[in-house]
């Protein structure tokens, strides 16, 4: 075989293992002292690149020490201010987890070793497909919250990264989303929509950005390194193999984090307070809140127990297979789904 293709495929199948898993090693900043130098944000050293970029950088320690992915250390770089949300819903992501699973065999220490992670969150496995949920889920709770909070000062995914920004928008803790806006539907007449909702659709777009983005791009970067293998006649085994396994843990993964997003949306609840004479609550001030994140994490612990493990036909890279399969099969839009079977 000639040994410019035996590198090139070698080359190939490093890129191809790394990609894998790649957008849940930020959960390593769980273990992170970063100091994000919030109030230096706006100095530049003279020569230099500024505090947002290069490798002693906030976002470069983190890229290099915890495994961010190229595409969520530029978003660090443009929104630094909310890195210290997105390392709390890290935190958040892995207790949660723990204590949801901590009587059972797998009981989520697999997500201490982040950055560095095993078969179990690298495989397309049912634990996997919890991690990647419960993940998304925690940073968009945490953003949603921070909104309101005031918590950033210069501010601009799935369930703890969706459960984090929620919760970061409705606490004041970004600049640039605050409560979320008063539901569509008409009020009754004992209360009316006020107070500080959770910004779940702020936290959802940022959660979206910082997971399903990287997701999607390291898939196409993978068919264009398939691409420039193909035509060969001992390469089309190959290519197809790579193809094949790239598109089904990508699609695997996206819809995953769409769950883990999902049902925290499903299972807002309305929180009230009474306004009146001597507390006669002649009139209540409603808002949409979020549950606590451990109820997240017990309804996905019960799609956890009933995960769908799913085959090549089901998938593919754009997800449309995944559409189709929820038209013909047993499927539904807010399964949990794996590829691979749990290791022992």
């Amino acid at each position: 075989m000639d040994c410019k293709l035996m590198f090139f495929k070698l080359c190939v199948f490093i890129c191809l293992f790394r990609y894998y898993g790649e957008c849940i090693r930020w959960l390593s900043l769980q273990h992170s002292n970063i100091k994000w130098n919030l109030s230096s944000l706006n100095e530049n050293v003279v020569g230099s690149r500024g505090i947002r970029s290069g490798i002693r950088s906030p976002c470069g320690v983190a890229r290099r020490r915890y495994g961010l992915a190229k595409l969520q250390t530029k978003l660090c770089r443009t929104s630094m201010e909310a890195m210290p949300f997105v390392q709390a819903a890290a935190a958040l992501a892995a207790e949660t987890c723990k204590i949801v699973f901590q009587h059972r065999r797998w009981n989520c220490s697999s997500i201490d070793k982040a950055p560095y992670l095993t078969p179990d969150l690298t495989r397309a496995t049912r634990e996997q497909a919890y991690v990647y949920a419960v993940s998304a889920a925690s940073l968009t709770y945490t953003m949603a919250r921070a909104c309101a909070n005031g918590g950033l000062q210069h501010a601009v995914s799935a369930a703890s990264l969706t459960y984090t920004m929620a919760r970061a928008c409705a606490n004041g803790g970004l600049q640039h989303c605050t409560c979320a806006s008063p539901p569509k539907e008409t009020p009754a007449e004992n209360f009316k929509w006020g107070g500080c909702g959770d910004n779940i659709r702020w936290g959802t777009n940022f959660a979206k950005r910082f997971v399903d983005t990287v997701e999607k791009y390291n898939t196409k970067a993978l068919e264009r390194m398939a691409r420039q293998i193909s035509g060969r006649r001992d390469n089309v085994a190959y290519d197809k193999k790579i193809m094949k396994l790239k598109s089904h843990i990508a699609s695997v993964n996206l819809h995953n984090n769409h769950v883990g997003r999902r049902i925290i949306i499903e299972n807002l609840n309305t929180q009230c307070k009474c306004h009146g004479v001597s507390g006669s609550c002649s009139i209540k001030t409603c808002w949409r809140s979020m549950p606590p994140i451990v109820d997240i994490g017990h309804k996905l612990l019960e799609k956890f127990t009933i995960a769908k493990e799913v085959t090549k036909n089901y998938l593919n890279s754009d997800n449309k297979e995944i559409g189709t399969a929820m038209k013909r099969h047993t499927l539904k839009s807010d399964d949990l789904i794996f590829l691979t079977k749990s290791p022992d």
